[in-house]
């Protein structure tokens, strides 16, 4: 082994293909997400919200008839359909990266998914801490047999 560990046998042209293939797929998603539109709308139909991406909310369409109801079920109304069409948005967007990045790779399924994340870092650990146990062992071992 040299003194550079596993770095010596390091692939620079793979490494830098899989980081040309991350950036092309960065720039995929950010120019089909542009296009995304989220939209929610009341059961009445009366009230309509479209957001997206680089926005946010873009466009609330109010029938007049709309302007009847309470003031407080109208607002409410419009916060509860303001948050639908950033879910619908969102369900979107984890869509997109799922398909440009694959279900394993997606950003947003790690973001949602971070106990399972947790998990399996500290199962990462354990594993790691397991092999410097036995490597530790294996070094005394080695040592008592050598007398030091």
């Amino acid at each position: 082994m040299s003194e550079f560990g596993d770095l010596a046998n390091l692939d620079i042209d793979k490494l830098l293909r899989i980081s040309e293939d991350y950036s092309a797929k960065a720039q995929e998603l950010q120019e089909r997400s542009a296009d995304l539109k989220g939209h929610a709308e009341s059961k009445d139909r009366r009230i309509k919200v479209t957001c997206t991406v680089n926005d946010g909310v873009t466009d609330i369409d109010i029938d007049p008839r709309a302007m009847r109801m309470p003031a407080a079920t109208f607002a409410e109304t419009l916060k509860t359909l303001i948050h639908e069409a950033n879910a619908d948005l969102h369900g979107q967007l984890n869509e997109l990266m799922t398909e440009t990045y694959g279900a394993d790779a997606n950003p947003l399924a790690f973001k949602e998914n971070q106990k399972a994340a947790q998990e399996k870092v500290e199962q990462a650990a354990a594993m790691f801490d397991r092999s410097l146990d036995e490597a530790m062992a294996e070094l005394s071992r080695i040592s008592k047999q050598l007398g030091l």
